[in-house]
């Protein structure tokens, strides 16, 4: 676990069973009975959260709030057993909050079978992954609180990053100028150097995508807390996002 400001911490994960390294969920410190937890991940990380929170002198008992950015299995696989645990009402965008509800899949849309080919190309195979990690299904999760862009989840304020799925959000606490992106943009993406918008091998609308990035480079944050790979990016966040979002463009210009 690292702490980035007084309020957030990272929490290093298990590794993720494709090649986009570890997940990063994220915790952030309302006040001292009041935690808010940004995409648990999978059940096999609940250990490694309660280890981390007992660390810092908490309980998972303690956790309010469950905010997922987006379906996908490695973000909201855990959401389920965190609330039995610990009573947390589950946030997320109303459009995600559908797929959540109905037996959401590994990494859709687009479908589980699409994705699973698109991962079996870069040498992953659905055996290896059922080995490692048992299943990779998400039970169907209920949404207590469903929010829509420019809504605010305690102290954290929603922007509607769609691209990655449809629903996917962004988070962003304006006192530390921090912005939790989630897997709206990466580092080291797949294996490969530099920075990334989205990843297209597992994004619906990856053009929709980089609308959304660019909307991220307006905001006024000077920290980037990414869910994948090299997490957080912390110096110069706004200026690389900027800069990648320019250079997307460009290429779309041909």
């Amino acid at each position: 676990m690292t702490k980035i400001t007084k309020n957030v911490y990272s929490i290093e994960g298990i590794t993720h069973p494709d090649p986009r390294g570890k997940v990063f969920p994220y915790l952030f410190i309302e006040d001292e009975d009041n935690l808010t937890l940004i995409d648990p991940g999978f059940l096999a990380q609940i250990p490694v959260l309660e280890k981390y929170l007992q660390n810092i002198g908490y309980d998972i008992k303690n956790v309010k709030r469950i905010i997922l950015t987006h379906v996908h299995v490695d973000h909201a696989q855990a959401a389920n057993e965190v609330k039995r645990k610990s009573g947390a009402r589950i946030y997320s965008h109303w459009i995600e909050s559908r797929y959540l509800a109905h037996n959401p899949p590994y990494m859709g849309p687009p479908s589980t079978q699409e994705t699973l080919e698109k991962l079996e190309n870069l040498g992953i195979s659905a055996e290896s992954l059922s080995r490692e990690y048992g299943t990779l299904e998400v039970e169907p999760i209920s949404v207590d609180d469903q929010v829509s862009d420019g809504d605010m989840i305690g102290s954290l304020k929603v922007i509607h990053t769609p691209g990655h799925t449809p629903g996917h959000i962004s988070l962003y606490y304006e006192k530390d100028k921090l912005l939790l992106g989630a897997d709206s943009i990466y580092k080291k993406v797949f294996g490969a150097e530099g920075m990334y918008i989205s990843a297209p091998q597992v994004s619906m609308d990856p053009t929709t995508a980089i609308v959304s990035a660019q909307r991220l480079s307006r905001i006024n944050f000077d920290k980037l807390l990414m869910a994948h790979q090299d997490a957080p990016l912390l110096e110069g966040a706004r200026e690389a996002v900027e800069k990648l979002v320019a250079e997307y463009i460009q290429n779309l210009k041909g």
